[in-house]
Formats: structure tokens, sequence, C-alpha cells
């Protein structure tokens, strides 16, 4: 996940080629936003610049794993 802190776009490199869901929560637990990734896409791109300044969670799943990594909005 890149970069971090992040003020527009955030990058999540996909390292095995499953089918991944990404989710992006606020520090509240919200859900506020979801992600799909196929067997194709090795990087997801997340707009994050009408996300409010703040820390965010973003949690990445496929059959394999469930990763979470903390991000920082300006």
């Amino acid at each position: 996940v890149y970069p971090n802190p992040a003020d527009d776009v955030v990058k999540v490199s996909i390292v095995n080629s499953q089918q991944t869901t990404v989710r992006i929560y606020n520090v509240m637990g919200m859900l506020v936003g979801t992600r799909l990734a196929t067997s194709a896409t090795n990087e997801i791109e997340i707009n994050v610049s009408e996300y409010n300044p703040g820390i965010y969670f973003i949690n990445i799943s496929n059959e394999e794993s469930n990763v979470t990594k903390k991000i920082v909005v300006e």
C-alpha cells in the first residue's frame, strides 16, 4: 500500500493472481469503499481525494489471506 500518507491516490499491490477484495474503513469502522481485483490485475488504484483527511484502514482479502493496513489521507 503506497504512498502513505496520501492525498489523491493510493495504490495496492497484489502479489498473487487470485481474485482480491479491497475494503476501506474509516476509524469508526464504517465501510467507505470497496474495490475488486481480478486475476489480471497486479495493482489497484484507489482515489482518496474525496475522503476527509484522517486515518483509514485498508483490508485486503482473498482465498489465502486477509491483511489490514493503516493509511493516512491528508
